[in-house]
């Protein structure tokens, strides 16, 4: 064990702070500097649509699985998308088995607040019989590996998947409320909006770490994370931690998020692309 390995083990503050004040992070990124993206599509062979992500060391694949349902009453014409996501202890030491954690239920319920906010889909569109049948998407995202930017991660997976899915053309026979599906032919989902996410840690009010590892998330007081639209409007912002965030420290994290838009729905394009290639 090399000295600066044991002065992380015993003091792992000052270790992480010495780095900080060089303006740089433990693994020799800038403090705005955000790791190299990976994306592959249709990963999973038995999934409607799916996607596996690298951001850095982080991987999640995002599996989706389209089933035929009920509408509910109060939205006759509507379908449906659930996301999921699951941390399991394989991922990092940080996870135990069970039930749901906090980081788990709060990356779902962040995936759910951007497909509301984003108009992401247009639900009606999944209707095929109001009142009797529609599409239900089921979008599990698992994480293979943890190194920190869960909702990054999530995000990107799941748009990417989404964009993989493909659909049979269903008939409903009013008379014997029975569906037809046709083989012939399959219909992506058409999707209104790409959203692309960006996290800060905050370290203190005048350091904050994008696109943040693990390490980073121990040593800070809490995550930001800013959803642009491909126009770089606001979607959603998510917050954790009692940390202050003014005003312009916002604005300065929506400057840096309006960067990394082209970046991101260029990946999933190009993964997109290599997929239609080899199939």
């Amino acid at each position: 064990m090399t000295s600066m390995e044991i002065w992380k083990l015993f003091e792992p503050d000052n270790y992480y702070k010495s780095f900080l004040e060089q303006n740089k992070r433990p693994d020799g990124r800038g403090l705005t500097e955000v790791r190299p993206i990976t994306i592959n599509v249709g990963t999973v062979n038995t999934a409607d649509g799916s996607a596996t992500v690298r951001v850095g060391n982080t991987a999640v694949m995002c599996g989706i699985k389209a089933e035929l349902a009920t509408p509910i009453l109060r939205k006759p014409n509507e379908g449906f998308i659930i996301p999921n996501v699951e941390l399991y202890p394989c991922c990092s030491p940080k996870f135990k088995a069970g039930p749901p954690g906090e980081k788990a239920i709060a990356a779902s319920q962040f995936l759910r607040n951007v497909i509301k906010s984003g108009n992401l889909v247009d639900l009606e569109a999944f209707c095929i019989k109001p009142n009797k049948l529609a599409w239900c998407l089921y979008c599990d995202v698992v994480c293979l590996n943890y190194d920190g930017n869960l909702f990054d991660a999530a995000l990107i997976s799941f748009i990417a998947a989404l964009q993989n899915v493909r659909l049979p053309e269903i008939k409903y026979d009013e008379e014997t409320e029975r569906a037809e599906v046709g083989l012939e032919r399959n219909v992506p989902v058409a999707l209104l909006a790409k959203p692309v996410s960006s996290t800060f840690t905050i370290y203190n009010e005048n350091v904050h770490l994008m696109d943040p590892t693990s390490e980073d998330e121990d040593q800070g007081r809490g995550e930001v994370t800013v959803v642009l639209l491909e126009d770089g409007t606001m979607c959603t912002v998510s917050k954790s931690g009692g940390q202050l965030l003014t005003q312009e420290t916002l604005e300065h994290f929506v400057s840096l998020g309006k960067a990394q838009i082209k970046i991101v729905n260029d990946c999933i394009a190009k993964a997109l692309i290599e997929r239609m290639d080899e199939s």
